[in-house]
């Protein structure tokens, strides 16, 4: 007896689709590029229970007839491709026959469609990849698909998706990416009927749309930290957004990049990014919306089953067009820190800071699925900065203190000056406050014990659709670790209480939850220690500023506040808190052979 087996057309077509169909999201992208494709200027989209219960996506494109309705539904049929060599002079979004039919094999669908003053509409409907009804409706003007119950015959994928709140996250990124790439249609979104966001088509040139719809999708606050950028080589040409030098992000989340408008994922694209901000980027990651419009001869989105990788023949022209480009923009401008001469083209590493290697447990995953890797070691040990410079003959890591203790004064209002033992104590104030807020605000956290203090007047966040969903994802947490926020708006977060043992202006409180947003993940694939240690860290760094003047008896207090921390050399970031010069160091550096 044979023991291979050919697979029934059944099976066949549910394997195909699990290529195809990831997540939700993955047949919402397949849908509204079908949708832009018809030659569609208005698509609506609905969705219930994070696209698990309903996709419903309607246009006003050129609709079908009846013979096009069934074989769109029809594995390798297609409108974009009659021979191979139609690949590569592509210019539609897609051409995979089998996106439609994979999503059917693996829901309920239902497709209405109609010509342009057709009398009547046509429907089918169906589960499983089988039609089971076909009739007439009264006329729509273009098409509407319902894709319902996904994944009701494949219990086991449906397992793996993750919470409603992360697969709506999803969705609106899907959304969001095809209204930056297609300005001249608008885009309509709602959410178990919560209108999530409505962007309608803006008049003007290109650029002053772009710049309209970035703002809408991206939030006000992030839009204006981007400058236009464009250039031309040759048959590529780039346009698009950048951030200017002083408007990074914490995370990469905010970075778009589109090939003849298609939204993509490279790491060529990334790292040439990162390239042009060289020197100056300071562990932060630049923001950007970046067209590359190019012979589709000269690159392949096919690479990747759901098209979210792209290879370019010639990556290295790619890599020094974009970066070149980036560079230019920014030399144009006046920028906050000088730039060093940019000597290769090796890419510097930058995009790397915030993933260092760790383990997947003790890894905070952020939502655009790079990880925040700074494991707890890190978090208070220094991983990701030098030890602070201490004298040599220390043999502990308090003999920096040393009685009698006399403070000098303050350098630059950032650094206090002490006579310690009779050598020399340098504090960096900032550094010093971040350690002893950060442990006081963790010893409260572990006791369940923290402190709250309501705001007199509730800060208000504008952020991404896609933020908001990831930020809510940790209310819960967030209001037991003292920051109480709700939803305010579609694009708003609003913020009611902190710890009353933090002390933020309002331009502070904003940037912190603008940050959060940012590179908080999944909360269930966190450490509860991690997440108290990340959200600690993050607040001790916006609450405190540097050059505040401190009196005599504050300055004191906090060397012996400081003292009493279990890691006194280290902030919670990892940089130095105090330089230490023993009488011995001192003597040596004036030639002397004994101290006096």
């Amino acid at each position: 007896m044979s023991e291979i087996n050919l697979l029934t057309e059944d099976v066949i077509s549910k394997i195909a689709a699990g290529e195809v169909v990831e997540r939700p999201a993955s047949v919402l992208k397949e849908l509204i590029e079908n949708s832009i494709d018809s030659g569609a200027k208005r698509i609506n989209i609905e969705i219930e229970k994070a696209g698990r219960k309903l996709i419903r996506v309607q246009d006003d494109g050129r609709g079908m007839d009846k013979e096009d309705l069934i074989l769109s539904v029809r594995r390798h049929s297609t409108s974009k491709i009659s021979k191979f060599e139609d690949l590569e002079k592509l210019e539609s979004f897609g051409f995979r026959g089998e996106a439609l039919y994979s999503v059917f094999a693996v829901s309920r669908l239902s497709i209405i469609s109609s010509k342009e003053d057709s009398v009547f509409g046509l429907s089918i409907n169906g589960e499983g990849g089988k039609i089971v009804s076909e009739g007439k409706t009264p006329p729509v003007k273009g098409t509407i698909v319902e894709v319902r119950d996904l994944f009701f015959n494949t219990p086991a994928r449906e397992k793996f998706l993750k919470s409603d709140q992360s697969e709506r996250a999803h969705l609106i990124r899907a959304v969001e990416e095809a209204a930056l790439s297609n300005l001249d249609i608008s885009f309509f979104l709602k959410i178990d009927n919560v209108e999530i966001f409505a962007f309608h088509v803006s008049l003007g040139n290109s650029s002053d749309k772009l710049l309209e719809r970035s703002s809408l999708v991206l939030g006000k606050n992030l839009s204006k930290s981007l400058m236009s950028m464009e250039s031309k080589n040759g048959d590529i040409k780039i346009s698009g957004l950048i951030s200017k030098p002083d408007g990074f992000s914490a995370s990469r989340l905010n970075q778009y990049f589109f090939v003849n408008k298609r939204p993509v994922s490279s790491k060529v694209l990334h790292q040439s990014l990162y390239k042009g901000y060289s020197g100056i980027l300071d562990r932060k990651h630049p923001s950007c919306v970046i067209f590359i419009d190019m012979p589709p001869s000269d690159f392949d989105v096919n690479i990747h089953p759901q098209k979210k990788d792209v290879k370019f023949k010639k990556d290295g022209d790619i890599f020094k067009i974009i970066s070149n480009s980036v560079f230019a923009k920014i030399q144009k401008i006046e920028a906050p820190t000088s730039f060093p001469e940019n000597k290769n083209n090796n890419f510097d590493g930058n995009i790397n800071l915030i993933s260092a290697i760790a383990e997947p447990s003790a890894a905070l995953a952020v939502s655009d699925g790079t990880t925040f890797a700074l494991k707890d070691a890190e978090l208070t040990q220094g991983g990701l900065f030098p030890q602070a410079i201490v004298s040599s003959d220390n043999s502990r890591e308090d003999s920096w203190y040393r009685e009698p203790i006399i403070y000098l004064g303050q350098i630059a209002r950032s650094y206090l000056v002490f006579e310690s033992g009779r050598g020399l104590l340098l504090i960096d104030q900032h550094a010093a406050q971040e350690r002893v807020l950060f442990e006081k605000y963790l010893d409260e956290f572990s006791a369940d014990k923290i402190k709250v203090q309501p705001l007199l007047s509730p800060v208000t966040v504008e952020l991404s659709r896609s933020q908001i969903e990831n930020a809510m994802r940790w209310k819960e947490w967030l209001d037991k670790a003292g920051f109480e926020i709700e939803l305010f708006g579609s694009n708003t977060v609003r913020l009611h209480s902190t710890p009353s043992i933090f002390y933020f202006t309002p331009e502070a409180l904003s940037e912190f939850l603008s940050y959060l947003s940012e590179i908080l993940g999944n909360p269930e694939k966190s450490t509860e220690d991690l997440k108290r240690n990340t959200v600690a860290a993050l607040a001790c760094k916006k609450s405190i500023k540097a050059h505040d003047r401190l009196k005599n008896e504050e300055a004191i207090r906090l060397i012996e506040d400081l003292k009493k921390a279990k890691d006194s050399l280290h902030c919670p970031h990892g940089r130095p808190t105090l330089l230490y010069f023993s009488k011995h160091d001192i003597a040596r550096r004036f030639g002397r052979t004994n101290p006096v």
